[in-house]
């Protein structure tokens, strides 16, 4: 996808498709115009089509008169009194889904919100321009390799241009996040995934090491490898580096779970849950895609990526509950529920990254049911040990309408549920009782409590599933502003 922001007579414009946004009860756009045919043909969709504008609702018309568009997209806000950050990104979504124009012209004046700025509203207008279908098939990102999105504006600005880029960056790796998240897994296996980082060594300012088996045993990444062992497909370790500032500059660590498929080991998960499972490397897949965006589009920071990849399968050789396993900080750990694996991968390359003494270390991981029944489907779960981080990631999620909400952690309150008899601590606690809370407070045990540090539980949000079950490629958005911002600030 390709997208600009022009400055345009609305009776000029004459791309294959132009939407138009429309509030409950009105027939008259926010967008100024005395084009007749647009009105007269507004008119008759409100009269004929029965068209009520609620939001995401859409109805189209075919070569509007007055207008050089061949076609018309008209698109429902909902009440005006009621437009807000939620009713603007679905029926920016349902409006770009809805058409298979290959250039397609979007009013932002219809899009205003009084609480957010302009370059706001292009942010997440070019955001659903190029993520907008769902499920996202072959024949849809066809269609997205050849759309032309222009966003008419009553004045240019470089502000509303630069929003724009950060939107069109953003929607590319969503869509690089939900395609590997998509993926069966019989084919995203973690070799896999250590090839697909492997191309991007191509990129300015990017070294790739892939750790197999052997270096990860040696590097004594125990926990990580006790996960892998009881499955056939070999581990992969995968370490990415991007120099985009001084060498001198610390770096920015990602750290993405990617369990290519989550059994559950010997503690196996209800048949039912397996199939959704596929999607327990959702971390990983987001981590890598904002990776490859940030040195893609060259930005003035340095950035680490860890990717812990595996299976977690049932087999003679798994690792058993009441195991104790020595992780790579040299902390012992207490096997209880060998379903509790995304936090023993995530221990060592939590240990790993302090090699790099980054500025901020940010884990992302499918890591726990709890977080859907402590926040619902759309909030992730986020857990830091730093304020100016947690205001950062917090603004970052405001901008890229990306939520996240803050939870405790750590304490003797959460600490005291960890306590094991025969290790340091056990891997689980007492089942119903905190369980993100928990998980994160075991995390937490691998970090250098002076290195600013963030988790966030997307257990909840990277994916759908069910019938319909399809990536969302977040939390790709907060990441990719929150590393925009660092940019920026650094700067």
């Amino acid at each position: 996808m390709k997208l600009s922001v022009k400055n345009q007579s609305i009776t000029k414009i004459n791309t294959q498709a132009l939407i138009i946004g429309l509030f409950e009860k009105s027939e008259t756009p926010r967008t100024q115009t005395d084009a007749q045919g647009l009105l007269n043909s507004i008119s008759d969709m409100v009269a004929i089509d029965g068209f009520k504008a609620n939001v995401g609702e859409v109805t189209r018309v075919l070569r509007p008169m007055g207008l050089a568009t061949r076609e018309l997209i008209l698109v429902g806000l909902g009440p005006e009194d009621n437009f807000d950050e939620e009713a603007l990104t679905r029926a920016a979504h349902a409006a770009f889904s809805a058409t298979r124009a290959e250039t397609v012209s979007v009013m932002l004046d219809d899009w205003r919100l009084e609480t957010k700025t302009e370059e706001w509203s292009v942010l997440q207008i070019a955001m659903a321009a190029g993520s907008a279908f769902e499920p996202l098939t072959e024949e849809n990102r066809s269609l997205l390799a050849k759309r032309r999105v222009s966003i008419i504006v009553s004045q240019k600005g470089v502000a509303l241009s630069e929003a724009a880029k950060i939107g069109e960056a953003i929607a590319g790796a969503v869509n690089r996040a939900k395609v590997w998240g998509n993926l069966p897994a019989n084919i995203c296996t973690p070799s896999y995934l250590a090839d697909e980082a492997q191309k991007l060594a191509k990129l300015k300012g990017v070294t790739i090491k892939i750790h197999d088996e052997k270096a990860a045993r040696k590097i004594g990444m125990n926990a990580f490898l006790a996960v892998a062992q009881g499955s056939r497909e070999a581990p992969r370790f995968i370490e990415l580096h991007y120099t985009g500032a001084t060498k001198d500059d610390a770096p920015v660590c990602l750290v993405g779970k990617a369990i290519t498929l989550d059994a559950g080991g010997l503690c196996l998960k209800p048949s039912a849950h397996i199939t959704d499972m596929k999607y327990d490397m959702s971390g990983g897949a987001a981590v890598l895609a904002v990776f490859e965006a940030v040195a893609s589009q060259k930005w003035p920071l340095n950035l680490a990526a860890l990717i812990p990849a595996c299976e977690n399968l049932p087999d003679g050789a798994a690792y058993k509950p009441s195991d104790v396993i020595r992780t790579l900080s040299g902390k012992t750990v207490e096997i209880t529920n060998t379903d509790a694996e995304g936090r023993l991968i995530l221990a060592d390359a939590l240990s790993y990254s302090a090699r790099f003494k980054p500025q901020a270390v940010i884990d992302v991981a499918t890591l726990t049911g709890a977080v859907e029944v402590a926040l619902g489907s759309d909030i992730s779960g986020l857990f830091v040990n730093d304020p100016v981080l947690c205001d950062m990631i917090e603004t970052s999620a405001d901008v890229a309408h990306d939520a996240v909400w803050t939870l405790p952690y750590g304490g003797r309150r959460f600490e005291e549920l960890l306590k094991s008899n025969v290790a340091d601590c056990v891997n689980t606690g007492p089942r119903g009782i905190g369980g993100s809370c928990v998980a994160a407070t075991f995390l937490s045990q691998f970090v250098d409590e002076d290195t600013p540090w963030a988790h966030l539980d997307v257990a909840a949000t990277a994916f759908r599933g069910g019938k319909n079950a399809h990536s969302t490629g977040r939390p790709v958005p907060l990441l990719m502003v929150l590393l925009h911002q660092m940019a920026a600030f650094a700067e």
